[in-house]
């Protein structure tokens, strides 16, 4: 969380600057680089997919030394890379939905021990003041 704060502070100094220079000149110049990688690092299917792009780089290596032989195998081994760049894809919005649904559990049951907890508190009271009222009479 620190990277990405001090990552979107970046950003937003490069937003900052491209919009002054835009009402300057008239011209809306490109996104920063800055900015790009903000936008990567706070989506996780963007990070999913480059980083299962990156790792799927360092799996197939090994195999490239045959594109040589057949451009169709070239073509697979493209379509192999890709796949996992949706495979990094997929697999970090699993994680961030299972994330996201074990948190929606325990908040639930945090929830539902607290309501538990009133309405025992709200019993032992009225057992109190039944038993205080039995008293006096």
């Amino acid at each position: 969380m620190p990277f990405r704060r001090y990552v979107g502070d970046l950003a937003d100094q490069s937003r900052n600057y491209r919009e002054l220079k835009a009402q300057a000149t008239g011209k809306v110049p490109y996104r920063s680089l800055v900015e790009w990688f903000d936008e990567l690092i706070n989506c996780a299917q963007c990070t999913g997919f480059w980083c299962g792009l990156f790792c799927g780089l360092f799996f197939l290596l090994p195999e490239s030394g045959a594109i040589n032989e057949s451009p169709l195998f070239a073509l697979h081994l493209l379509l192999k890379w890709f796949c996992c760049g949706l495979g990094g894809s997929f697999l970090a919005t699993l994680g961030c939905i299972t994330i996201d649904w074990i948190f929606y559990l325990r908040m639930g049951a945090q929830r539902h021990w607290e309501e538990h907890d009133l309405m025992l508190a709200a019993r032992r009271a009225e057992l109190q003041e039944t038993q205080e009222s039995e008293a006096r009479d």
